[in-house]
């Protein structure tokens, strides 16, 4: 990964070919202490496994994707759990060859030729919290 810091607060990452994006971001949070930030991105992934969450069900239907596509749009943030750990949430958008495409979470995404993300630190840390009631981690509080 290259870092572009391009203000207070503000980088422009370039992802690699073959790194995973939550799995690297997470990393990049920790070694600069980011409690809280908001991404956007674009480029290309060699593959992916999307999340489909069923509420009504409280469970998760994979979506894989195993074929090269362009990523239109990515848009997700950084946050941690109780424990302090770094959680990416990020969404995708994917475009086929054919011009089709298929979105959702994102559970792993592997960078194809390159994945350009603009990320704004947020003073602070966004903490998430299980919620029963739907059964997914959501944000709960901001210090």
């Amino acid at each position: 990964m290259q870092v572009f810091p391009v203000a207070d607060g503000r980088f422009f990452l370039r992802l690699e070919n073959g790194e995973e994006v939550k799995e690297t971001l997470c990393r990049f949070a920790d070694e600069h202490k980011i409690g809280a930030g908001v991404l956007r991105g674009l480029g290309a992934a060699e593959s992916a496994e999307l999340d489909f969450y069923h509420l009504t069900e409280q469970r998760h239907e994979a979506v894989l994707v195993e074929e090269p596509t362009e990523i239109a749009a990515l848009l997700g943030n950084l946050t941690r759990d109780a424990t302090g750990q770094a959680i990416a949430h990020i969404h995708a958008t994917l475009g086929r060859r054919d011009g089709s495409t298929v979105g959702g979470h994102i559970d792993r995404l592997v960078v194809g030729a390159t994945l350009e993300i603009d990320l704004e630190v947020l003073p602070g840390s966004l903490y998430r919290k299980l919620d029963p009631t739907v059964g997914l981690h959501l944000q709960d509080s901001f210090e």
